[in-house]
């Protein structure tokens, strides 16, 4: 099995909090996943308002699955505990597609990933994508306020929701 982060299929973003973190000697990573075995810190402070990211959906692509959705934690392709009927791979596999919990819910929890494939992900955070997601970038270029879930009634939780409406809406 090889490490790969899943990205939500509305806005673009990580169902997870994975990410590298430099070890302090030489040029090799820890992986940071938040389960309480990680040897590292994450490289980024993670609050409640980033919980959101790691609710994921898996929701099916089309009919044949008799779940329309199974939710959980995803590491490397994979929603946790549902073996291959979880198989999200970085964002579309063979029979769902990851969402965050969030967006289906402000898509109006669609039966099948149908209505949403013209989707497009947000092509000014592809840069971000990468085998795991680039939090510190992300953040060091200002993006902060995307991470906070777009059900907080704060500014940037607002300022969120409506970038996952405008997405839906395009």
């Amino acid at each position: 099995m090889g490490v790969l982060s899943t990205y939500c299929q509305i806005c673009g973003l990580p169902v997870q909090h994975d990410h590298y973190v430099p070890m302090e000697i030489g040029s090799m990573f820890h992986i940071w996943r938040g389960d309480g075995d990680d040897a590292c810190d994450p490289i980024v402070p993670f609050g409640p308002e980033h919980a959101w990211l790691r609710r994921a959906v898996g929701l099916r692509l089309d009919d044949r699955s008799a779940e329309i959705a199974v939710e959980g934690i995803v590491h490397d392709g994979y929603i946790q505990g549902f073996g291959d009927d979880g198989d999200v791979y970085d964002g579309v596999g063979d029979s769902r597609a990851a969402l965050h919990s969030a967006c289906w819910h402000l898509a109006d929890r669609p039966a099948t990933w149908e209505s949403l494939e013209h989707l497009e992900l947000p092509v000014e955070d592809e840069r971000y994508r990468e085998q795991l997601f680039d939090f510190e970038a992300f953040v060091a270029d200002g993006h902060a306020w995307k991470l906070v879930d777009p059900k907080c009634g704060t500014p940037d939780g607002l300022r969120s929701r409506q970038r996952v409406r405008a997405i839906l809406e395009a």
